[in-house]
C-alpha cells in the first residue's frame, strides 16, 4: 500500500528535527507551564510546518507561532498546565488553525490559490531540511522538483502529509491537530502520496 511503504520510507530520514523523534529518543516530557523550554524545544518544527503551509518562512510565519506560545501561555494561566494533555497535538493544532486562517485571508485578498506559492523563495538550508524526510526515493538535484509539487497539493493533503511523515506524528495526533477522524487523516494521506509519488514521476525525479 503506498501510504504505509512512503511514510516508513520518508519517517526513516526524519531523523531528529520533529517533536515526535526527540522524544522517542526517551526525552523527558515537557512541562506546558515550562514556556522557555516549549519555546526551545517547538520553535523550529512549529516555524517549519507553517512556513511550508505559507509557502515561506518569513514573518507572517513567525507572527504565527509566536501567537501559538502567547495561547499556550494564556491557557496555562487560565486553566493550569495540567489543562494541556498532549503539548505536541495542542500547538499543532493551535498553529494550524492560525495558519489556515491567514491562507484564507490570503486567498480572500488576491484571488490566488495559496499552493501556486513558488517555493523557490525557501533557502538551500530549509528546502534541504524540508525534503530529508523522502530520502533514498529522491536524487540530491531533485529536491526542489519535490518541494515545488508538494507545495502543488491541495491544502488538506498538504498538512496531513507534513504532519504525519515530517513532524512525526501518529494518524490520531494529525486527526487531533487537524480535528477530523482518523480515517479520513489516513485517506488523506494516501491521496496525497499517491498524487505525489505522480508528480514527481512525472516531473523525472524519481
Amino acid at each position: 500500500m503506498i501510504v504505509n511503504g512512503k511514510t516508513a520510507q520518508m519517517n526513516e530520514y526524519t531523523g531528529t528535527t520533529s517533536p515526535k523523534a526527540i522524544a522517542s529518543a526517551g526525552a523527558p516530557p515537557l512541562d506546558a507551564g515550562d514556556l522557555m523550554a516549549v519555546v526551545a524545544h517547538y520553535q523550529s518544527p512549529l516555524l517549519r510546518y507553517v512556513g511550508q503551509m505559507l509557502g515561506s518562512i518569513d514573518h507572517e510565519a513567525e507572527d504565527i507561532v509566536q501567537e501559538t506560545f502567547v495561547r499556550l501561555h494564556r491557557q496555562v494561566v487560565g486553566h493550569g498546565a495540567g489543562s494541556v494533555k498532549n503539548l505536541t497535538a495542542w500547538l499543532f493544532r493551535v498553529a494550524n488553525n492560525l495558519t489556515i486562517d491567514m491562507l484564507r485571508r490570503r486567498s480572500r485578498r488576491k484571488r490566488v490559490p495559496e499552493t501556486n506559492v513558488d517555493p523557490a523563495v525557501l533557502s538551500q538550508e530549509q528546502a534541504a531540511d524540508e525534503l530529508d524526510a523522502l530520502g533514498e526515493v529522491l536524487r540530491q538535484e531533485a529536491r526542489q522538483v519535490a518541494l515545488r509539487e508538494l507545495a502543488q497539493l491541495d491544502d488538506q493533503q498538504r498538512q496531513v502529509i507534513l504532519l504525519k511523515v515530517i513532524q512525526g506524528m501518529t494518524l490520531r495526533e494529525v486527526a487531533e491537530v487537524v480535528g477530523i477522524s482518523v480515517s479520513l487523516v489516513n485517506y488523506r494521506l494516501n491521496q496525497g502520496l499517491t498524487e505525489l509519488a505522480e508528480r514527481l514521476r512525472k516531473a523525472g525525479a524519481v
